[in-house]
């Protein structure tokens, strides 16, 4: 459930950034807690009702408690609503809407028959139960194992079950919640969750793209982007990978400048002593000192403190000594490990296969498609989550169809192989077609399912009183 939360944070906070929240001095690092309401308060009548939907209500006391938690988020991340009306208003209205919106689904699914399931439809319920729970022990088994590493004292399955009553503590709102109860509570989100896809599903059977939508959204994909990417044409990268990661819009259109390389990456496991910047420090302070004494000598025409010069170069090579050392240290797993990997390259390996299953996590470890695409390179741009330099300027040494000797920058030992120039013009339609129609077809999907939600809004079967939560703007 704090994945549902925090998807909901996420939008709140572009709301907030859209209307301007008040900065305070908030801890984004904080824990955000949520308000529990109390059902004794008694400045308002928290069975009061809010919303009728069919039989089911929403009553002041689950408005205020909702309302209240995303207060408490605000605050925790430096925003102060007290002083904006507007937005706490716009919040408000937010979260009845949102409520108002999960019972109506559900209370239209109940009625349309969507909670009565077939054999089939049960079994992969079950699934899904099961598969949540299973995660769920995983996800916090994980932890545990974690911290029994750094603390042989810890029993991993105490600590994971501790950890797993500490998200239901959060989730439920009862610090007194078992194992059982929240096994109960996730069961009945994921059939909450499993029902009303079900109603969508079905209630949106019959939306289709035609090819003529296909064609239009194409042909304007192409003009806007080949207006954008000459006046940007680094922003090419984080889109087309954008698109290669997560399927958002294709690019339709590829400006100048951009290749394609394989990467086979070791990471430097440990981080450097705290001695060895300190080091640096003390040899960038003495590099001045030396500076300052060589050039008062120039001036002087004379031959300057030498004594002093040549104390300052001792020292300088005894901590650049030092640095060196640690540095061979620090870095002589990965070296070592990428000098490997290159006598398997020279002894005929794939560099694909050895990409896939010997380099270290990166930001593309988790996608096939960079280990068969390759991934983007533009020596000319400054691009959103670049290359360093020293990985451009070793690109620039290679020719297609090579690949360079192990080098280090600050994050590990590369690899690259110069896999092919990125084609540059427009995109074949064939080629984009399928990414166009994925994402196309979402938004009318949405766009249709928001059309829906609204006439079930406006059909009689809700009921809101206004004024009756419209009190929580006052306190």
């Amino acid at each position: 459930m704090k994945k549902y939360l925090a998807l909901s944070l996420a939008a709140l906070l572009l709301l907030c950034f859209a209307a301007g929240c008040s900065l305070t001095t908030g801890d984004p690092e904080a824990s955000p807690t949520p308000a529990v309401t109390d059902e004794s308060d008694s400045t308002y009548d928290l069975t009061a009702v809010v919303a009728e939907i069919g039989d089911e209500k929403i009553t002041l006391g689950e408005v205020k408690e909702t309302f209240d938690s995303y207060i408490s988020y605000f605050t925790n991340y430096g925003y102060d609503l007290s002083s904006d009306p507007e937005m706490r208003a716009m919040l408000l209205d937010d979260v009845v809407n949102s409520l108002v919106e999960a019972k109506l689904i559900s209370v239209k699914a109940n009625e349309l028959g969507y909670a009565e399931f077939d054999e089939e439809e049960q079994a992969e319920l079950q699934e899904r139960i099961e598969s949540e729970l299973e995660e769920l022990d995983a996800y916090y088994r994980a932890q545990a194992e974690s911290e029994a590493e750094s603390d042989p004292n810890i029993d991993v399955d105490e600590r994971t079950m501790e950890l797993i009553l500490e998200e239901a503590a959060y989730n439920m709102g009862d610090e007194d919640a078992t194992y059982d109860e929240y096994a109960a509570f996730l069961t009945e989100t994921v059939t909450d969750t499993y029902i009303q896809e079900l109603l969508q599903n079905d209630q949106l059977k019959d939306v289709a793209l035609t090819e003529e939508q296909i064609q239009a959204e194409y042909d304007s994909l192409v003009e806007e982007q080949m207006t954008y990417y000459a006046e940007t044409p680094e922003a090419y990268k984080y889109d087309e990978e954008a698109f290669e990661k997560s399927g958002t819009a294709p690019v339709a259109y590829v400006p100048e400048g951009y290749s394609r390389i394989l990467h086979i990456f070791c990471a430097f496991e440990d981080a450097l002593p705290s001695e060895y910047e300190a080091n640096e420090a003390d040899m960038a302070l003495i590099e001045d000192e030396y500076g300052a004494l060589a050039f008062a000598a120039a001036l002087d025409g004379t031959a300057g403190d030498a004594g002093k010069m040549q104390e300052l170069v001792a020292q300088y090579k005894e901590l650049q000594s030092a640095n060196e050392e640690m540095y061979e240290t620090y870095s002589s797993a990965a070296r070592e490990k990428a000098n490997e990997l290159y006598a398997e390259l020279a002894g005929g390996a794939d560099f694909a296969t050895l990409v896939k299953e010997q380099s270290s996590p990166d930001a593309y470890s988790d996608y096939s498609i960079f280990a068969e695409k390759g991934i983007l390179i533009a020596p000319d741009y400054a691009c959103d989550d670049d290359w360093s330099d020293v990985v451009k300027e070793q690109f620039s040494k290679l020719s297609i169809g090579t690949y360079s000797e192990p080098f280090a920058d600050e994050d590990g030992y590369h690899i690259i192989y110069y896999l092919a120039d990125e084609p540059a013009g427009t995109v074949e339609l064939s080629s984009i077609e399928e990414g166009i129609r994925g994402y196309l077809l979402e938004e009318i999907r949405t766009t249709e399912w928001e059309a829906i939600i609204d006439a079930w809004m406006n059909d009689g079967t809700v009921t809101l009183h206004e004024d009756v939560y419209n009190v929580l703007l006052d306190a």
